[in-house]
């Protein structure tokens, strides 16, 4: 089993949620068009679950990024009753693949101004 857990504080990514470029350069547009019409504060708080949320899952794949993973290969969206879906894709899915991780759960907490996020690689069928 593998696990990764991050900490994020909402207040230190508002300058990345912040900016659109940025912005861009984290986040597919898959998990842009999932926070769409969010105020400020609201944007910036599930970005960060977002950002936090590829932290984790970049632990359950032992590597840091710049190391086989860009961060838009890890895409942290919503499902329609709001919770957390990962889909890897590039770099991060030929290293799941190679440490027989088929898929990833995650669980994303936010209290104040931290979000805590819970990976938990999933294992390829026998």
């Amino acid at each position: 089993m593998r696990i990764g857990v991050d900490l994020q504080s909402v207040s230190r990514f508002t300058r990345i949620a912040q900016h659109p470029r940025y912005r861009r350069l984290v986040f597919t547009e898959a998990e842009l068009a999932d926070v769409p019409d969010l105020g400020a504060p609201r944007l910036t708080e599930k970005l960060a679950g977002r950002f936090c949320g590829k932290e984790a899952v970049a632990k359950v794949l032992g590597r840091g990024f710049g190391q086989g993973l860009r961060w838009r290969d890890i895409e942290v969206t919503s499902d329609r009753w709001g919770a957390p879906v990962v889909t890897l894709s590039g770099g991060a899915r030929d290293i799941a693949d190679a440490a027989g991780v088929a898929g990833v759960a995650l669980s994303v907490s936010h209290q104040n101004d931290l979000v805590v996020c819970v990976a938990t690689g999933l294992p390829a069928e026998e």
